[in-house]
């Protein structure tokens, strides 16, 4: 080690040289030439090829000993040992005096500190210019609200946006807190500024008046500004997204709510069954769904046009929406089918008083269009956990339900029982194949005599479609029809049976029967199609069958739900030299008016009149009536589902033209009609 000392007159500067070796022995050094803690030392380093960490540290270990002191690293790599020169000015307590004549060497050190950290002054005054600049222009050019506070949340500062936005500068706003400016509802505001506070950085929705007086919605970051690890001002940004908010509660409205009514849809509706399910479960509570699903509906839709029924629709959920208790979940659920969450813990007495309610408020007058309307409703009912635990086994059981309701007439309330599931599941089994009986031959067409009172002959025979399904044996008609009827395939399967059974009593007649006509039964649907009177004509090229021998049951339902447009088509059959009988006559809306506009020929009287009659019955009053009825008309009149000599008698004295049931024989194959007719005959 070698050891330079320079002594300035006045001993007001010295300077010391040490070639370094270890820590050890440059704190001997600076013991040896006691060097104290309280002075001021400019220490110029020269290390060639120290790595930075090195340096610095050095740097701590000499200042931890000088506190007082200023070190600089020298063009460390012109020296080809590592060496530390210390300068020292006396104590920091002291006075430097600045004679020029006696302190060139204190002169010479000073300026060299003064130059240096005049240079870093101006260096550093220039970055932090620039970094102001930077961090302003970046500030002020953002479209977002900024703004800082104090760790009170006074604010210290805002950009122009902010006050762009709420019309308010920092001269408003000096000593203000933050807090002031946002609604007392927006209590967790305060706890976020806690945790910003707590150098926590947090995000949030707020929702604020802005200079317009509009309440605009707000996206905020709350991000703390930390010096040294601790919190010294809160840096908040805030988005507007009210535009945005908008367009998602639009889009949500479109995706999760009904046009017409308004109601939460099918998706929404599930979406909130699912919610309710879950906390079910939590909580281990009960709660009913329910079903409702307009009665009949369609022929409102009939009568006013789509449009206007949707109106309709929109009055009937106003109603409902007024019975059902505050907390009950409403939604359209498809068509005119309404879906229910009545609240939890509701009993089933109170469900079943619910339900009469709504059924009651459906049922009064509509007055729509100068018309008075009424409308019938019924419902099915599920219970969670009983009838499902999942949201999409209740549903299934609420609509089990309401199409047992459906099948007791109308206008009531069922609860769903166990056996409703297997119902269900044959109805969807019968659904599957029966669109696959045409093509997999299933189908046959029995025949039952209808014979002529007077002369006891075989005058007609009805043409009545049956199904032998491969698995299930014979379904019957009851049971599949409508079926085919709501799916829409009993037009394709009453074509069928139109054009077989022409075919079927051709061939007859050449076997001998020569006068022997048909009957066939025609539904609303298959009536009601445009191309129905083209099929008619088809079939009877197909057969060669002379259309006189070829009779049309139709319902009176099907005749009059477009009036006009069927006293057209049945003018047209009767003109083709087609007759036409009206089925199941009596149960409908019979009525003179209609009837004396009509080309028919004949009356078929339901059976449900023949079931009971006797000679002081109602029944046998109403059979009378029909009677005089039509032969008024001049109609003949057949009497359906006869099944006793009683009947018969009665129905001969009345002086009915033809029977047709049970008494005579039930409806055959073609083979067992033949062997019948010879051996009858």
């Amino acid at each position: 080690m070698s050891k330079m000392i320079a002594v300035v007159k006045g001993n007001l500067i010295k300077s010391y040289t040490y070639i370094y070796k270890d820590k050890n022995d440059l704190l001997s050094f600076m013991n040896m030439n006691n060097f104290s803690s309280n002075e001021l030392f400019v220490i110029k380093s020269y290390l060639p090829d120290w790595p930075r960490t090195e340096i610095n540290q050095l740097k701590r270990f000499l200042l931890n000993f000088l506190p007082n002191s200023v070190f600089i690293i020298v063009n460390s790599t012109n020296e080809e040992e590592a060496s530390l020169t210390f300068n020292q000015y006396g104590s920091i307590a002291g006075s430097i005096i600045n004679e020029k004549s006696d302190h060139s060497e204190n002169d010479s050190q000073m300026a060299d500190l003064l130059n240096l950290a005049t240079n870093q002054y101006i260096n550093l005054s220039k970055k932090y210019d620039e970094i102001k600049e930077y961090f302003y222009s970046i500030v002020e050019g953002i479209p977002d609200i900024i703004f800082t506070t104090d760790l009170k949340g006074c604010f210290t500062s805002v950009n122009e946006a902010f006050k762009d936005t709420f019309a308010l500068g920092m001269d408003e706003l000096k000593e203000e807190t933050a807090l002031t400016y946002v609604s007392s509802k927006e209590i967790p505001i305060k706890r976020y500024f806690i945790r910003a506070v707590r150098g926590i950085p947090v995000q949030f929705e707020l929702n604020i008046k802005v200079k317009t007086g509009e309440i605009a919605t707000f996206i905020m970051h709350m991000i703390p500004i930390t010096v040294r690890n601790k919190t010294v001002e809160i840096f908040v940004i805030g988005r507007n997204i009210t535009k945005q908010r908008k367009i998602e509660k639009k889009m949500e409205r479109i995706a999760y709510f009904d046009e017409d009514t308004g109601l939460p849809n099918r998706l929404k509706f599930d979406e909130t069954l699912q919610k309710r399910v879950k906390k079910a479960k939590k909580g281990n509570d009960h709660f009913l769904v329910m079903f409702l699903d307009l009665d009949r509906f369609k022929t409102v839709n009939d009568m006013l046009g789509h449009k206007s029924g949707d109106k309709v629709l929109k009055v009937l959920a106003k109603r409902i929406s007024s019975v059902i208790p505050k907390l009950a979940y409403l939604g359209r659920f498809s068509g005119d089918k309404f879906s229910i969450i009545l609240p939890e813990g509701t009993k089933s007495d109170v469900a079943m008083e619910i339900g009469q309610d709504i059924l009651q408020s459906i049922q009064m007058p509509l007055h729509f269009e100068n018309q008075e309307l009424y409308v019938s409703a019924s419902i099915g009912i599920s219970s969670y956990p009983s009838d499902g635990t999942e949201n999409v086994e209740l549903l299934k059981n609420a609509d089990a339900a309401l199409n047992r309701a459906k099948q007791q007439g109308g206008s009531s309330i069922v609860f769903f029982a166990g056996e409703m599931n297997k119902e269900t599941w044959q109805r969807i089994e019968i659904e599957r194949s029966l669109r696959k009986a045409l093509e997999n031959n299933e189908f046959f067409i029995a025949y039952q005599p209808i014979i002529d009172v007077k002369t006891g002959k075989l005058s007609t025979c009805e043409a009545l479609l049956r199904w032998d399904h491969s698995e299930y044996g014979l379904i019957p008609p009851m049971q599949f029809i409508p079926i085919a009827e709501e799916i829409g395939l009993i037009h394709s399967f009453g074509n069928w049976v139109l054009k077989n059974a022409c075919k079927q009593t051709k061939k007859w007649q050449e076997k001998g029967l020569k006068d022997l006509s048909v009957s066939v039964n025609v539904s609303a649907f298959q009536f009601q199609n445009r191309h129905f009177i083209e099929e008619v004509k088809a079939a009877l090229d197909y057969s060669k069958l002379d259309a006189k021998y070829l009779h049309l049951e139709l319902t009176e339902s099907a005749m009059l739900n477009h009036t006009m447009d069927a006293i057209n088509t049945m003018h047209i059959l009767n003109e083709l030299g087609v007759n036409i009988s009206i089925d199941d006559f009596g149960t409908g809306y019979s009525s003179l008016s209609y009837l004396k506009q009509l080309p028919i020929h004949r009356l078929k009287i339901d059976r449900s009149f023949i079931n009971h009659i006797k000679t002081d019955s109602p029944e046998y009053a109403i059979v009378n009536a029909i009677m005089t009825m039509g032969h008024g008309l001049g109609l003949n009149v057949v009497a359906e589902g006869v099944e006793t000599k009683e009947q018969f008698t009665l129905l001969k004295q009345l002086k009915c033209d033809y029977i047709q049931g049970y008494l005579i024989e039930k409806p055959m194959p073609p083979k067992k009609f033949e062997e019948w007719y010879y051996k009858a005959d």
